[in-house]
């Protein structure tokens, strides 16, 4: 009665193609590396500078906690993070050196007491800045990059009384656990944070 055909209909439909040819491959070889080429480093800054705004934001906060610390007993990080004011704030952030340094995203922080010779030039600049009690307290929290270059550059210092100031740390003075417990006996190259 009926025949049923069916290669001839297999035949008549299109058939789709999903692969490409070598000069379309090369084609998009060569788009998707531009793409790599440009955005790679844009993102790599873009990490940059978030870390360095966390720095400065994380130095702030451990400061004003480090305010609020009896300034005739030794203070620690250890001790730092456990005020309540902080708990809840650097729950990403990790104790290194027997809990004497934080690390939180790309950045290392310590207490250091600022040597009074290095205050002394740094009061005119301090002052013209509005900055108040400069002098009031030498305990400070100084930040600076874990990594040089991948994790930021800047270097941060901010006092106990609240004076901020950042240092370019262009050629790596600040950088790595090396870095850590170096006296801060001058203030060249540092400028207050605006």
């Amino acid at each position: 009665m009926g025949e049923v055909v069916i290669g001839a209909r297999a035949k008549a439909s299109p058939r789709l193609t999903l692969g490409l040819s070598f000069s379309g491959a090369l084609s998009l070889a060569a788009v998707v590396s531009v793409l790599v080429v440009i955005s790679v480093p844009r993102l790599q800054g873009l990490a940059r500078r978030e870390n360095e705004a966390d720095a400065r934001v994380t130095a702030g906060l451990l400061a004003e906690a480090l305010s609020a610390c009896d300034s005739s007993a030794a203070t620690s990080m250890r001790d730092l993070v456990r005020r309540p004011e902080l708990a809840s704030g650097l729950a990403d952030a990790e104790l290194l050196q027997r809990g004497s340094l934080l690390r939180r995203h790309g950045y290392l922080f310590e207490v250091t007491r600022l040597a009074p010779s290095s205050i002394l030039p740094a009061m005119p600049m301090a002052l013209f800045a509005g900055e108040k009690g400069v002098l009031g307290s030498l305990l400070a929290i100084r930040a600076w990059p874990w990594s040089h270059g991948s994790s930021g550059e800047t270097a941060f210092v901010v006092t106990a009384s609240g004076a901020s100031l950042l240092h370019p740390n262009s050629a790596p003075r600040w950088h790595g656990l090396e870095s850590a417990g170096q006296p801060m006996d001058e203030l060249v190259g540092w400028r207050p944070v605006r």
